[in-house]
């Protein structure tokens, strides 16, 4: 199914370009990227019945990871541009078990203004990796976004964008693992139950929402 997605995304990509061929302008971009689970929300579990594990350090906190994106800059008249785009971003919290990658598909309507631009729209997106527990997230985000850019020179520029996302970002059972391995003077350091992954944050609820600033190149 992710695959039947992916094609498709890049599939709408390529024809949004083609539609509108004349005049376009292609680029890329690259840059870094802030991303935090907005109102992140969760419970503790330890299935074997102990006293919770507390949440790993980083489950609460932002992440920083990069993006890249291929561009077209499809002209509508002097000033107004519609601009397709295929991207890659980090996505989610700092702890590795609330952290994902996603591809996405933003349709942005710019505005130029000399060297400056505005440009804001909607964009859909497909998680393409969560290393530990994939079946803890939703596969699939629906996001809007807003970004200022400028432009150096007709090629070099650099872009400041935010995104917010607006569906749950976790499966209604999640079960994000806490692991947990006691030091040997840990009073609980013969129990099973926390040395064998039994601990969990559930009620798992956010949404996505993330920061980028890059530097890209149009031809």
């Amino acid at each position: 199914m992710k695959k039947l997605v992916l094609s498709f995304l890049f599939i709408a990509f390529i024809c949004s370009t083609q539609l509108f061929a004349q005049g376009a302008r292609i680029g890329f971009k690259a840059g870094l990227s802030y991303s935090q689970i907005s109102g992140y929300e969760f419970s503790l579990l330890n299935q074997a019945g102990d006293t919770p594990r507390p949440a790993p350090a980083g489950a609460e906190e932002g992440r920083y990871g990069f993006a890249v994106a291929f561009l077209a800059e499809i002209p509508i008249n002097d000033k107004i541009s519609f601009q397709p785009e295929f991207a890659f971003s980090s996505q989610g919290n700092k702890y590795e078990g609330t952290r994902f990658d996603n591809l996405q598909l933003p349709l942005g309507l710019r505005i130029n203004f000399n060297q400056l631009f505005v440009i804001a729209g909607p964009q859909a997106g497909i998680k393409i990796s969560d290393p530990l527990q994939s079946k803890n997230y939703k596969s699939f985000d629906v996001s809007a976004f807003g970004a200022i850019g400028y432009h150096f020179n007709e090629s070099v520029f650099i872009e400041a964008r935010f995104t917010r996302g607006f569906l749950e970002v976790f499966e209604d059972d999640s079960q994000i693992i806490v692991p947990y391995t006691p030091s040997s003077d840990d009073p609980g350091a013969n129990s099973n139950s926390l040395v064998n992954k039994d601990n969990f944050l559930i009620n798992n609820t956010g949404n996505n929402q993330y920061f980028t600033f890059s530097v890209g190149y149009r031809l």
